[in-house]
């Protein structure tokens, strides 16, 4: 249990190193949970298991093919994606999937 709340906060804390690194971008809450907004819509939120993040379709699939978890919202969108990186340097590799769903959040709000 230790070792997850290490990883936990680990993870939270390069998320805000995310956020604090990309202009348009904020820190909010989502179920409770920390979530990355641009503008008024979230593009990715911290679970106890993972970051989930919303891609378009088209990098949903292709993402899914490399690996990655569907994750089942309320909406039944199927472009919410679950990544659960093991370690900092993990997470930091998503830093690019980040970057692209907050651009697609901004295009569409």
């Amino acid at each position: 249990m230790g070792e997850t709340r290490g990883r936990e906060t680990d993870v939270r804390s390069w998320f805000t190193e995310f956020l604090d690194a990309h202009r348009g971008v904020r820190l909010g809450r989502l179920f409770g949970h920390p979530a990355a907004y641009a503008g008024r819509r979230v593009f990715a939120y911290l679970m106890e298991d993972g970051i989930i993040v919303k891609l378009p379709v088209d990098v949903a699939r292709r993402e899914r093919s490399r690996g990655a978890t569907p994750h089942t919202d309320a909406s039944g969108k199927d472009a919410w994606m679950t990544y659960r990186p093991r370690t900092v340097e993990d997470a930091r590799r998503l830093w690019p999937i980040l970057e692209l769903a907050a651009r697609n959040a901004a295009d569409i709000a």
